[in-house]
Parts: structure tokens; sequence; C-alpha cells
């Protein structure tokens, strides 16, 4: 989704004086929001991500699933001790 399309649906998602609120303080900004949205603490989504690979219980691609990331990633968070 391209920024007018994704400026168009947080106005659709909230009233007036909240969007303005949002865009005021974020005007200039890159804001990703990711996919996966049960973890927002990325070091302990990366903490259960390497005690569950360390259990021997998945592989890294059953990780990358799922995680929601790529298998690239789940190999850059492992190698990050």
């Amino acid at each position: 989704m391209n920024s007018k399309a994704a400026l168009k649906k947080l106005r659709e998602l909230v009233d007036e004086p909240t969007y303005s609120a949002i865009v005021s303080m974020l005007a200039g900004t890159t804001v990703y929001f990711p996919a996966n949205t049960e973890f927002t603490d990325l070091e302990e989504r990366n903490l259960q991500l390497r005690d569950d690979f360390y259990s021997g219980d998945y592989e890294v691609a059953d990780l990358a699933r799922k995680y929601e990331l790529s298998i690239s990633r789940v190999y850059k968070i492992l190698q990050a001790r």
C-alpha cells in the first residue's frame, strides 16, 4: 500500500482530531507497521525465537513461518547472540 492509500485508510479509521494529531506528530517520517502484531518488543520476540530454535522443536523454516519473518532474518537473529 502506498503512502497516499495508507493515509486515506487512517483517516477512515480514526476521528479527525486524532488524524490531525498523528499527521502533525509524524509529518516527514516513515512509519512501518508490522504484519505480525503479536510481538511489540523485538528483544522479547528474538529471545523467544532463539528459545524455540535451541529447544530442537523447530527448524529455521518453521520459525520463519511462526514469526512471519524471512529465513535470512531468522538466521540473522540466531547469529546475533
